[in-house]
């Protein structure tokens, strides 16, 4: 039979499962699958048509040498899982569950005695920023700028809790502080940009 331009030849329903599905899910759930297999497991989501997110970070690194590359165009692209092992699975997926741990290398639903195992949509929401955050290159990223007579408060070592002033910061980002204890004092070398907090 010929087909001519124009003519209607059949009608899809849009009344299936899938219509119904909500934009945004009111839960996110945790599965936990083989780490290092995250990307293939999201190959086989797309496949049959399941929702999920697994959170990963983009990366360029310097051919040779393997370290951040200070001119992306010129490095290679390495993409890796941020939570290896861990897919995000919206809610509304959950009767397709046992479809879900029928794929390979799929284990089963995180769960972690009372405690809750799942996020809400802002919770989520900080997880992605976190992940786009974990992805610029290290320029792009908004970092602290620390000065001489700065104000800090050490929250990592053996002073952590005191609060000190940055007295020398080396080429390598170390820091000389020196402690406040009531009358006394004393010079701290060494402390990194994580073991310590700006006080604003």
């Amino acid at each position: 039979m010929q087909y001519r331009k124009g003519q209607i030849v059949g009608y899809v329903s849009v009344l299936d499962e899938f219509a119904t599905v909500p934009v945004t899910p009111e839960r996110w759930h945790l599965l936990r699958v083989t780490p290092g297999r995250d990307a293939r497991v999201m190959r086989a989501f797309e496949e049959r048509g399941i929702s999920g997110w697994s959170l990963t970070v983009t990366s360029v690194v310097n051919r040779r040498t393997g370290l951040d590359a200070r001119r992306p165009h010129l490095g290679r692209k390495i993409v890796r899982p941020f939570l290896p092992g861990l897919i995000f699975l919206p809610d509304f997926e959950l009767r397709r569950i046992d479809q879900i741990r029928a794929i390979d290398d799929v284990d089963n639903l995180l769960q972690l005695g009372t405690l809750r195992c799942w996020l809400k949509p802002e919770e989520m929401q900080l997880m992605r920023d976190i992940a786009i955050c974990e992805g610029l290159p290290p320029s792009q990223r908004k970092q602290v700028r620390l000065a001489i007579n700065q104000r800090i408060a050490i929250v990592d070592g053996l002073f952590a809790g005191f609060r000190a002033l940055i007295e020398r910061i080396d080429s390598n980002g170390r820091l000389t502080v020196y402690v406040e204890d009531g009358r006394r004092g004393v010079k701290v070398s060494g402390l990194t940009e994580t073991q310590i907090e700006l006080i604003v």
